[in-house]
């Protein structure tokens, strides 16, 4: 389907929708004009698109604010898939920014008793907090020093044993055998060592 074709039907979907129309009724509608049901997801999602121009805010409000959405008399005009289908979206929006909080918290140096208090549990769940928790306190144990410290000198010890029995071998008759095994752990263990490690949770 063709761009122009899309919008074309994503336009009178939305105008559909916004009639009382539900989403099953549409998607009869685009069926019995031929298209595939690719397609009519396609525009279902324009439509939705065009429909969360006017609503998001509406809808992202009243999720803020607690408020239920099933008995709005905004978004009345709006079946219950489309509500649902936006708000869902919004509440991955806010979800975001709880997380964002979370990193800001962390770095500020507050306890896991007061991030949970300052967070929308309800818009970012006390599991996810916990898991951000411990992957920020991982990320900062081996950023700090302690494993990386290990891996600097292990590394450095790896490589030194690797090249002394290198050198050592090299001086017998048979030529010697290189202990490139050795040599290339500790060279791994020493590069990780310079690195730190990005937190996920930062992007």
């Amino acid at each position: 389907m063709k761009y122009a074709e899309k919008i074309k039907h994503a336009e009178k979907a939305a105008q559909d929708l916004l009639n009382n129309g539900t989403t099953e009724q549409v998607r009869n509608e685009l069926k019995e004009q031929g298209l595939y049901d690719y397609d009519i997801d396609n525009v279902l999602a324009s439509a939705r698109n065009i429909i969360g121009e006017q609503f998001k805010p509406i809808i992202r409000q009243k999720i803020i604010d607690n408020e239920s959405l099933s008995d709005a008399p905004e978004l009345a005009q709006l079946d219950k898939e489309t509500v649902e289908k936006i708000a869902k979206q919004e509440i991955s929006s806010l979800a975001v920014i709880e997380r964002k909080k979370v990193t800001k918290l962390l770095k500020e140096g507050k306890s896991p008793e007061e991030i949970f208090s300052e967070v929308r549990l309800d818009l970012y769940p006390k599991e996810k907090i916990a898991h951000q928790i411990l992957t920020h306190q991982e990320v900062e144990k081996h950023n700090n020093g302690g494993s990386r410290m290990i891996n600097l000198l292990g590394g450095l010890g790896l490589m030194a044993v690797g090249g002394g029995m290198s050198f050592a071998s090299m001086q017998g008759s048979g030529g010697g055998t290189l202990f490139y095994g050795l040599i290339l752990v500790g060279l791994g263990m020493f590069i990780k060592g310079l690195l730190t490690v990005p937190n996920p949770y930062d992007n």
